[in-house]
C-alpha cells in the first residue's frame, strides 16, 4: 500500500496544480482578452501589437499568481524565475501569434476565435514547461 500512495499523492497534487493553473489562466485569458479587446477596438491598435502588449500584461498577473498560489514556490531567486517564465511565455507567444496569423490571414477566421484556439493549444505547452522548469519543487 506504500508504494501505491506515493505516485497517487504526485498525480494528485499535480492534477491540483493544473486545477489551480487553470484557474489562474482563465483570470489571465480575461485580463488578456479585456485588453486586446481595448486595444483593438477602441484604441485602434494593430491586432499583432495589441496582442504583444495583452500577452506582456497577462503574462505578469499569471507569473505572481502561479508561482505563489498555484505551484508555492517561496524560492528567493525570483528574477530568475521570472526570465524563465519569460521564456516559457516567449515560446507561447509565437505559438500564439503564429495561430492567430494563420486563422485570420489563411483560414478567414475572426481575430477573436483564432486567439482563443490559439490559447487554447497553448496551455498544454505552458503549464508542462512552467512545472517542470520554471517551479520545479
Amino acid at each position: 500500500m506504500t508504494t501505491c500512495s506515493a505516485p497517487k499523492f504526485k498525480i494528485m497534487q499535480a492534477f491540483k496544480q493544473f486545477i489551480k493553473f487553470c484557474m489562474v489562466g482563465v483570470l489571465n485569458t480575461l485580463i488578456d482578452f479585456a485588453i486586446y479587446y481595448f486595444l483593438t477596438r477602441i484604441a485602434g491598435i494593430y491586432f499583432l501589437l495589441a496582442n504583444f502588449i495583452s500577452v506582456l500584461a497577462a503574462m505578469t498577473f499569471s507569473f505572481i499568481f502561479n508561482k505563489y498560489w498555484t505551484f508555492k514556490n517561496f524560492d528567493s531567486g525570483i528574477k530568475k524565475q521570472y526570465l524563465q517564465f519569460a521564456l516559457v511565455n516567449l515560446v507561447y507567444f509565437l505559438l500564439n501569434n503564429s495561430i492567430i496569423w494563420l486563422g485570420v490571414t489563411i483560414l478567414g477566421l475572426n481575430d477573436l476565435w483564432s486567439k482563443l484556439l490559439a490559447t487554447v493549444i497553448g496551455l498544454a505547452w505552458s503549464f508542462g514547461a512552467n512545472k517542470i522548469w520554471t517551479f520545479k519543487a
